[in-house]
């Protein structure tokens, strides 16, 4: 029975060992080459990823959604401004969402700015022709437009 116990322990000890290890015998990975003189340090590929860079715009749709719960909460807590920040977030991070358009809209309506709420209730409308609200959507243009 010892012997079985043994083989288990030194299975579950390699296992916890991270895959480097056991394929380099735990020997540290070695440093990049420096460059030779007068060479650049950019002109040879590295192993190293790049390095983080503000998000510009990249199609990201689970931090989208992320943005819209969070202006969803910062709009029941009663910080407008702070929704209005997050749903442009969500934008920018998926240019083709029509659902932070509406909620855009609809807490530019609650802090009384008509001429932006107005343009986020025709983006939503370019972005979702076919929504569902649509014609709720367009007499809600319709009014702000005929005042």
């Amino acid at each position: 029975m010892r012997p079985a116990l043994g083989q288990l322990a030194i299975a579950v000890i390699l296992l916890a060992l991270p895959v480097g290890a056991r394929q380099n015998g735990n020997k540290p990975p070695n440093p990049p080459a420096a460059p030779a003189p007068g060479e650049s340090s950019s002109s040879k590929p590295t192993n190293q990823p790049p390095a983080a860079t503000p998000n510009t715009g990249t199609y990201d749709p689970v931090s989208a959604e992320d943005d819209i719960q969070v202006g969803t909460f910062y709009m029941h807590k009663g910080d407008i401004d702070a929704a209005i920040s997050r749903y442009k977030d969500a934008i920018r991070l998926r240019s083709n969402f029509a659902k932070p358009r509406l909620l855009l809209a609809e807490a530019y309506e609650k802090k009384g700015d008509k001429s932006s709420e107005l343009k986020y209730y025709k983006e939503y409308l370019q972005v979702f022709p076919k929504a569902p609200d649509a014609k709720k959507v367009q007499n809600k243009i319709e009014k702000l437009t005929g005042e």
